[in-house]
């Protein structure tokens, strides 16, 4: 990142709130311990200038890699460019918040949903723990949650038994396809694991019926299925009838 930009976000740490971090993010060093939406705020005020320039050095700091990921959700929605630096960042994930706080404000990639499958396949097939995760949140985010025209769908107020035994509502574009490939893709890896249980818990708060039914099926591994059990019976949407459904599914 540009020494002008590192010195703005040297100004901007704080002591206290960098020990609190630090032991939710184990692992990250160099760390300065500023807060989210002074990076994002930062983010779209360097999308707007000269953003290429500003990235062109290398980071150093955690907030640094941070920055760099959300300047380029902030900078442009055509794919045709962002596509070769979002592709270049990846890489250089190597923590969830990172990854998270990225890639889930990536609206880039509902532009064109077919690209954004084509362009995250070679991360579903890989065995590195953090591209795994940047494909599964991309996959949960921007793929999943969308009716079969293309548009963004919330979560379901409420799942109850009917929902979850009849086909009472419209199977979303990719959801029969998130499924399927989640159970491909190497969850051996902590992280990954718990980007997959994650999305699962996600596709049954709105897609009950065909997400019970791959649960049923799954052949994941024990940890992440359970995990994604446990998620769906801490959620506030499914009734007690259905969580105690659920629980009886654990392995």
């Amino acid at each position: 990142m540009h020494s002008d930009i590192r010195k703005k976000l040297e100004a901007m740490s704080e002591h206290d709130y960098q020990k609190f971090s630090s032991a939710l993010i184990p692992g990250v060093k160099h760390m300065l311990g500023i807060r989210l939406p002074q990076l994002r705020q930062l983010a779209k005020i360097i999308a707007k200038s000269n953003w290429k320039e500003a990235i062109e050095d290398e980071d150093f700091y955690f907030e640094e890699r941070m920055l760099r990921g959300m300047v380029l959700s902030y900078v442009s929605k055509d794919m045709d460019e962002m596509l070769p630096y979002i592709e270049a960042f990846i890489p250089l994930v190597d923590n969830w918040s990172v990854c998270d706080s990225v890639f889930m404000g990536m609206e880039i990639f509902q532009k064109d949903r077919e690209r954004a499958w084509k362009f995250i396949e070679p991360y579903l097939q890989s065995h590195k723990e953090f591209e795994v995760r940047v494909a599964l949140i991309i996959m949960m985010q921007h793929l999943l949650k969308c009716d079969k025209n293309g548009k963004k769908i919330p979560r379901l107020r409420t799942v109850d038994a009917a929902d979850v035994k009849n086909v009472s509502e419209e199977a979303g574009l990719y959801v029969e396809r998130v499924l399927a490939q989640v159970d491909k893709v190497d969850t051996t890896d902590y992280y990954a694991s718990m980007a997959a249980s994650w999305l699962i818990a996600e596709a049954f708060c709105c897609y009950p019926y065909h997400t019970y039914e791959y649960i049923k099926i799954s052949s994941l591994d024990n940890r992440t299925y359970n995990k994604g059990i446990q998620k769906i019976v801490e959620s506030r949407i499914p009734t007690d009838e259905v969580k105690n459904l659920l629980k009886t599914m654990k392995r």
